[in-house]
């Protein structure tokens, strides 16, 4: 589930607050109602979508505040005012201080409003009514952060905040909120091991991602039965994937993509920003079945890249040597070491050069490209004289050398013993 999808009005190009009623979805203008009715559309199809903090408008939201209805009752009439409030985090730490003062002035002075105009004291207390109303909060997370650069030794740092996100008290979208889950998601990846993937091999991953065939997602499949990897820059198809967990449910596993935190306010916000959310925040989680296919389409189609790639043994993996204060930290803590694995291509190995071809002998040309190979089903022969037959998955593999480019496989040719000595041929496009 796209955990980064908004929801504007078609009028006025706003983006909507979404609350659920008695079953039903309600999008409500922010701040307050607007002159005209909501007509809710996918904020993707408007150009110019504006989605600023609610309480200044000077920022990006990163906070929905939840409320009741708030009506302020001036010259004669009542006001009535929304029960969400998406709050920039500046604002958000004048509301968490508990100091209205502090926020009403911030607001007004991007306003131009003077502190004893009329607007000024509206606006306090409107300010008051959100702080003493605010019931909780939830993590915003089409939030466009600019991303963060991730190295191998921030790892444990970045997991462990993570862990802390979801074991607090602050809300997350809807299908990563329920409590029991968030807490199995957290003990799970306390445990996991962490991988970060080098440059280089991060460029090769997007260089084949587009092109990666459907693979069937299986227990040889995944690196390990729990994991988070991380790329140094952003991946995928929406061009922001930064990390991705995997953890393991009974019937196949539960995959979260992440985008980075980079340094994206000012210096006195950003402390209490690792502290609060860290360097990750999702953007997109589904169950996964085993035997689930996925192509590199797919929002998380860079995680299924670099297993097939792992898997195909293209890699070596190393132990990361982590800073002694990281070490430390967890021994006085009584947490074993953090097991943070570098991922990297793996070195071509030097090979003679080919003796020069006879005259006269024909030989097969080399493809003048590389190109993905479809997964397959193959029958595998086994038992007593090899009489007896079993699946077995191909998963989808890059063939031909390194350094040509890539081309997608259209065809793949697979020896079927139904009928012996026939050959069956599987299009791809």
């Amino acid at each position: 589930m796209n955990l980064t999808s908004r929801t504007a009005c078609a009028t006025c190009h706003l983006v909507l607050t979404e609350s659920t009623h008695e079953g039903r979805t309600v999008y409500r203008h922010p701040v307050a109602e607007g002159r005209h009715a909501v007509v809710p559309v996918d904020a993707r199809q408007l150009p110019d979508v504006f989605d600023r903090c609610h309480t200044c408008t000077g920022a990006p939201p990163v906070w929905n505040y939840h409320t009741g209805l708030i009506q302020i009752a001036a010259a004669g009439a009542v006001e009535t005012y929304n029960d969400q409030w998406h709050v920039c985090y500046r604002c958000a730490h004048h509301i968490e201080s508990d100091d209205v003062d502090a926020l009403t002035a911030h607001c007004a002075a991007r306003m131009q409003w003077p502190p004893h105009s009329d607007e000024y004291l509206i606006l306090r207390t409107l300010h008051r009514c959100i702080l003493l109303g605010r019931e909780h909060r939830t993590l915003l997370t089409a939030t466009d952060w600019p991303p963060a650069r991730i190295t191998a030794d921030m790892l444990p740092k970045i997991r462990d905040r993570l862990t802390r996100l979801l074991r607090g008290p602050d809300h997350l979208p809807a299908p990563l909120h329920e409590p029991g889950h968030r807490r199995t998601l957290a003990d799970q990846l306390d445990l996991a091991p962490l991988y970060w993937i080098n440059q280089d091999f991060t460029d090769h991953i997007a260089d084949v991602t587009t092109t990666q065939p459907p693979a069937t997602v299986t227990d040889d499949l995944v690196a390990s039965p729990a994991g988070l990897i991380a790329w140094p820059t952003p991946i995928g198809v929406t061009g922001h994937l930064a990390a991705a967990s995997w953890t393991p449910h009974r019937d196949g596993w539960q995959l979260t993509g992440y985008r980075s935190i980079g340094t994206a306010l000012d210096d006195d916000l950003m402390p209490a920003l690792r502290h609060e959310i860290g360097w990750l925040a999702p953007v997109h989680t589904e169950h996964l079945t085993r035997r689930a296919t996925l192509d590199g389409h797919h929002p998380l189609g860079p995680l299924i890249t670099t297993w097939l790639l792992i898997h195909q043994q293209l890699t070596d993996t190393v132990a990361a040597k982590l800073p002694k204060g990281t070490t430390r930290a967890y021994q006085r803590q009584r947490r074993p070491a953090p097991d943070v694995r570098i991922v990297r291509i793996a070195p071509h190995p030097t090979t003679a050069p080919e003796p020069p071809t006879p005259a006269g002998l024909r030989i097969r040309a080399k493809p003048d490209h590389r190109f993905w190979v479809s997964g397959h089903e193959r029958q595998q022969a086994y038992g007593p004289g090899r009489s007896l037959r079993r699946p077995v998955d191909i998963q989808p593999f890059l063939k031909g050398d390194k350094d040509l480019p890539i081309k997608l496989s259209t065809t793949v040719r697979v020896l079927d013993d139904r009928t012996p000595g026939t050959e069956a041929s599987t299009d791809q496009g």
